[in-house]
């Protein structure tokens, strides 16, 4: 195992202090700023990963609150409040772990919910701060249902991973420190900003396996280089049936734990939305700007140069939620790139494939539609299609054109309340050359990360988890993953010896057959079976465990074999 360099790690530790602080100075001149302008909250929305999200879809499920769609998040805390508000009416119906989830969430919400602060403390302010209280904490907090309302926290946050392999046993600790400011003001305008440093303690290759340290410019630019830093900042409008957003966040398109359409496979990436919902209806919308291909540039005088193409992605989506039970939605997504940002495509109200026409035919235009029946109590049913090219008159004859994706799933809660059970199934199928394109800038990518789920095309994946909740604050997971995928099969050298449609970034070319059946090429099996037990000792105060060990048989007779262990602690005041 190889050893951290701890008498480097005073240093460190203080230039890692001296980076979260820096990312306060913004926020600092915002507050004073913001100070004294007329408000009220709400408007901020709630991050992605909140587990308040799995707790509002089994609520779905299980009839207790109406009108939710796990399609898109993530949401305001306006909106959270308002399922939350009806769940509250209903919590008679709960069982004794959702009982207490509810009361905590009720803390973490009680100013959208009831328009008070009773439960939360400020360090910097009158009053005792008690850093084990199950109270809301925060550094500050400003607020009056007259004026402005803001809220700022340290986030603290140390990770060990561990990577255990035939010929390989490394790990790193990944200590961070950073700041968080998010507020609302004039009762329709709210924002947040947040930022991050931190630095790996031991081997980088290990770092990597963490999803959003894989791509991480910072901690990759030189070999040498520890450090690396994030952050996510916005702007909204919220005019309550309709809302504005510009900036960057993570957000999550699709049904299910897989998520095929938008995920937290790549970077992330700036973009302006805009939403609207009234009764049964609503519609969505956002232009978001990518990072294109990569090269480097090398001059004699000024060294090396990062080369990005421009690359630019588009979404928009009617739904529709027929009953309390049932949802379907109608949408299409565009990529375009290698010229500047085409106003033809921010147009919310425009068919982007006619626009795509209009254009010349130079991107790369789909078209999805998504449906989800809640009918039987606690069962919820989903599926979605993704037609990113088709010609209905060549189906079933293997043209490559013909380029689909297909999820479908369940989730069941059908133990409730007798036993705290939850159990999720999902199966998704890429069609060959599906997401790619013949011009490489358009694929369906974000710096060569798929947007959506990891598969590439020419591939099925299966699978299977269930949660178990111990307490309302003990969770268990277990799941497994099955992936069959038709690989490109290449030559010695690692070019591709016969395009099977098989990667995202490798498009169809103009001497590639005209025919292709799915699965073909060099079969490859991944299989990922994971555990995880997330724990919540004290309010704001996380340790999650979480081991996943890969079984991959890969092609030219490889295989991939080894066993992941994440330890994190994660503090927010």
């Amino acid at each position: 195992m190889q050893s951290f360099p701890l008498r480097k790690s005073g240093k460190i530790l203080h230039l890692l202090f001296a980076a979260g602080i820096f990312q306060f100075k913004i926020c600092i001149l915002l507050f004073i700023i913001i100070l004294n302008c007329p408000g009220a909250a709400q408007t901020e929305y709630v991050r992605a990963d909140n587990p308040v999200y799995n707790f509002l879809e089994r609520m779905e499920s299980l009839h207790l609150i109406d009108g939710y769609n796990s399609f898109e998040i993530p949401k305001t805390r306006r909106v959270v409040a308002v399922y939350l508000s009806e769940v509250i009416q209903n919590k008679n119906k709960l069982d004794d772990a959702d009982k207490k989830i509810l009361e905590d969430l009720k803390i973490e919400f009680e100013l959208e919910i009831f328009n008070i602060l009773s439960n939360s403390q400020s360090l910097i302010g009158p009053g005792l701060y008690d850093l084990f209280s199950q109270k809301e904490k925060y550094l500050y907090f400003l607020s009056d249902s007259s004026n402005a309302n803001l809220f700022v926290n340290i986030l603290g946050e140390a990770e060990g991973i561990f990577l255990n392999s035939a010929s390989l046993k490394t790990s790193a600790f990944l200590p961070s420190i950073g700041g968080e400011i998010r507020g609302t003001f004039l009762n329709k305008f709210g924002f947040l900003i947040k930022g991050t440093n931190g630095f790996v303690m031991g081997s980088k290759v290990a770092a990597a396996a963490r999803k959003d340290l894989s791509y991480n410019y910072k901690l990759f630019e030189t070999e040498d280089e520890k450090f690396f830093d994030e952050t996510e900042g916005y702007i909204t409008a919220d005019f309550d049936l309709i809302r504005f957003k510009f900036g960057r966040d993570r957000m999550k398109i699709g049904y299910g734990n897989i998520k095929s359409f938008m995920d937290d496979n790549s970077p992330l990436f700036d973009y302006l939305s805009f939403n609207l919902k009234y009764k049964f209806f609503s519609f969505s919308f956002f232009h978001g700007k990518l990072l294109g291909n990569a090269s480097v540039e090398i001059d004699s005088l000024s060294g090396s140069t990062n080369l990005i193409e421009e690359k630019y992605f588009g979404y928009h989506r009617i739904g529709f939620n027929i009953s309390s039970d049932i949802d379907f939605g109608l949408g299409e997504m565009i990529v375009y790139g290698d010229r500047p940002l085409d106003f033809s495509y921010l147009n919310p109200f425009s068919f982007y494939k006619t626009i795509e026409h209009s254009n010349r035919d130079r991107d790369n235009a789909m078209l999805f539609l998504d449906f989800n029946n809640n009918s039987l109590k606690g069962l919820k049913l989903f599926f979605s299609l993704l037609i990113d090219d088709i010609k209905f008159q060549k189906i079933g004859t293997g043209w490559y054109g013909n380029q689909t994706a297909f999820n479908a799933g369940f989730k069941s809660y059908n133990f409730y309340p007798l036993l705290p059970l939850d159990i999720h199934f999902e199966y998704l199928r890429v069609e060959p050359y599906t997401f790619t394109h013949r011009l490489s800038r358009n694929s369906f990518t974000n710096f060569g990360y798929n947007l959506g789920s990891f598969l590439h095309p020419n591939s099925e994946l299966f699978f299977l988890q269930i949660n178990y909740r111990f307490s309302h604050r003990l969770d268990f997971s277990a799941g497994w993953t099955y992936v069959i995928h038709g690989a490109n099969p290449k030559n010695s050298d690692g070019s591709v010896k016969e395009n099977a449609g098989g990667d995202i970034l490798f498009g169809h070319r103009v001497f590639d057959s005209e025919e292709t059946e799915f699965l073909n090429g060099d079969m490859e099996y991944y299989r990922r079976l994971s555990v995880s037990l997330t724990f919540e000792p004290v309010n704001q105060y996380f340790i999650t465990l979480r081991v996943i060990n890969f079984n991959d048989s890969l092609q030219l007779e490889n295989s991939f074999k080894e066993t992941q262990t994440f330890l994190k602690l994660g503090i927010r005041f």
